[in-house]
């Protein structure tokens, strides 16, 4: 199974949980903090012990669920050597900004919720570990990836393509005093771009546009450059932001990425496909080789039988909750 592999060097994850949350509290709470009174109700006391029973309750064996579950990923990334860099923790607090539309609206919502800061960011640890964890069991074979390619060929499909090399320039004058110098005998176009061209994308490699369709640049520059001979070098041509000389290196017909080239775009369409169902299998999994220990009867039932139906964690998501307005 998918989480055995993970899991394989550990044999059995063995959790010792006496009592989680609200139970452990009310078991280690004295005499005199169970009978501290939190709250009247027309002088009525509600006490601490009481409190702390009714949300056992009502919340103990869902919480000790989800403090089960982020235990078995914590324990599984670390015996795995997994982990999440800051850089990967951003990206994910990045996209849960976007999500609610701005940071503004998303700690609006947290706060809506109950939620700190730290503990989204908790949230959003845990939920990176598991993706990392099942994403390392995932077996994609080569048949499966040629199978997708081929029942997808049509995402590939490139249509005619021209690589050329560009020099662009402040005006027209000076486009043309170096297409004159580009008619004298070994003369570089590639030096004299990375020399002059005023181009922040392609001056540094020498003017190269790399391989480029019909769409992929402004027309008057592509008009042009489909219409070259290889080795071709052009008149001024207008463009917005000045004047520019092309180099046509090569053109080539329209095709089909071939499969060495996608490979890996493949395999990572694949795996985001899976991921959902994945990840749902490795938390089961790994749930029924975990052993789970808990002290309170009342409470360990209802905990393994939760354990045994309750769905996976969700990927934390604030867009179920509209920003307030």
């Amino acid at each position: 199974m998918a989480a055995g592999r993970i899991l394989s060097s550990l044999g059995k994850v063995v959790a010792t949980l006496m009592v989680a949350g609200m139970a452990i509290a009310l078991s280690s709470c004295t005499t005199a903090e169970q009978n501290e009174v939190v709250a009247r109700v027309n002088g009525a006391s509600i006490t601490t012990g009481e409190l702390l029973s009714e949300l056992r309750k009502r919340r103990g064996a869902p919480t000790l669920v989800t403090i089960i579950d982020e235990a078995i990923i914590h324990q599984a990334a670390e015996q795995a050597g997994i982990s999440a860099s800051e850089e990967e923790m951003e990206l994910r607090w990045q996209r849960a900004i976007a999500e609610a539309g701005s940071e503004t609206d998303m700690r609006a919502i947290l706060k809506q919720r109950g939620i700190s800061d730290e503990e989204y960011r908790r949230r959003l640890y845990s939920d990176l570990l598991l993706d990392k964890l099942v994403k390392a069991s995932m077996d994609i074979p080569e048949q499966e990836i040629r199978d997708f390619y081929r029942e997808h060929i049509d995402d590939y499909a490139r249509g005619e393509r021209t690589r050329a090399r560009m020099i662009l320039l402040a005006s027209a004058t000076d486009a043309q005093h170096i297409r004159e110098a580009l008619d004298e005998e070994g003369a570089d176009f590639a030096g004299l771009a990375e020399a002059l061209s005023i181009d922040p994308g392609t001056a540094a490699d020498g003017g190269d546009m790399g391989w480029f369709e019909r769409d992929d640049y402004a027309r008057a520059i592509t008009d042009v450059a489909f219409e070259m001979e290889a080795g071709e070098i052009s008149d001024p041509i207008e463009v917005p932001d000045g004047w520019v000389l092309l180099k046509v290196d090569e053109h080539a017909d329209a095709d089909r990425q071939p499969l060495e080239e996608v490979r890996g775009e493949i395999r990572a369409r694949i795996v985001r496909m899976k991921l959902p169902s994945a990840r749902e299998q490795w938390v089961r999994t790994a749930r029924e080789e975990t052993a789970v220990e808990i002290h309170d009867s009342e409470l360990r039932e209802i905990t393994l039988r939760m354990l045994e139906d309750a769905p996976p964690p969700q990927s934390p998501s604030l867009l179920p909750v509209p920003p307030p307005q």
